[in-house]
C-alpha cells in the first residue's frame, strides 16, 4: 500500500511540474514587450514647438511643463526627442522640460559645418538664453551625453546639474567626431 501512495504521489507532483512553465528568460535586447508610446508627437509638436536661429542654422525644440527647467537631449544617428518620450511624459508633471531636437535631427537644420558637440552645446546655449535665465539640469541619452558634457564644460553657469546617460568619459587624445559634411551625407542617403 505504502509504494503504491508513494507511487501515485511521485506521478501528481511529475503531472503537476510539468504542467507548470518557467517564465521565459529575456536574453537579448528588444524582447520584451514593447512600452507604450506617448499620445503627444515629440519632436513634431506644433503647439509646444519653437525654433531659434542658432549659428547659421535654425534648431528645434519644445517646452512642456512648468517648474525648474530641464533639458532633454536625445541621442545620435537617428534620435529625436520622440525617443525621450517617457522621461518627458513623467518629467513634464514636476519640471520645464526643454525637449531639443539637436542639429540635423527631426526639424533642426544641419547647418553649413559638420554638427560638432561645441555647435550643439552653443545651440543648446541659445536654447537655454530664450527660455530662462537661470542655470538648468541637462539629462542627456548617448550622444546627447555628449553635448551635456561639451555645454557644460563651455557654459558652466548654465549648467548646475547633469545627467549623462549611456556615454563614457571624454578625455583628451580620445578620437574626435567632428566628421565631413560627406562623411555624415553617406550614412543617411535620405540626405
Amino acid at each position: 500500500m505504502r509504494s503504491f501512495l508513494f507511487s501515485l504521489l511521485t506521478l501528481l507532483i511529475i503531472s503537476f511540474t510539468g504542467q507548470a512553465q518557467a517564465p521565459k528568460t529575456l536574453r537579448y535586447f528588444m524582447q520584451a514587450p514593447p512600452l507604450p508610446a506617448s499620445s503627444i508627437p515629440y519632436g513634431a509638436n506644433p503647439k509646444a514647438g519653437n525654433y531659434i536661429k542658432a549659428g547659421d542654422t535654425r534648431i528645434y525644440y519644445e517646452v512642456y511643463g512648468k517648474g525648474d527647467t530641464l533639458v532633454i537631449l536625445h541621442g545620435g544617428v537617428v534620435g529625436s526627442p520622440y525617443e525621450m518620450g517617457q522621461f518627458i511624459d513623467s518629467l513634464s508633471k514636476h519640471y520645464q522640460v526643454i525637449a531639443v531636437s539637436t542639429r540635423g535631427h527631426g526639424k533642426s537644420e544641419i547647418g553649413s559645418g559638420a554638427p560638432t558637440y561645441e555647435r550643439k552645446a552653443e545651440d543648446v546655449s541659445a536654447i537655454i538664453n530664450a527660455v530662462t535665465k537661470d542655470s538648468v539640469t541637462v539629462l542627456g541619452f548617448s550622444d546627447g551625453a555628449y553635448t551635456g558634457y561639451h555645454l557644460a564644460a563651455l557654459h558652466p553657469e548654465k549648467v548646475k546639474k547633469l545627467i549623462a546617460i549611456g556615454a563614457g568619459e571624454w578625455k583628451k587624445g580620445f578620437r574626435t567626431f567632428n566628421n565631413t559634411r560627406q562623411v555624415l551625407f553617406s550614412l543617411d542617403s535620405l540626405y
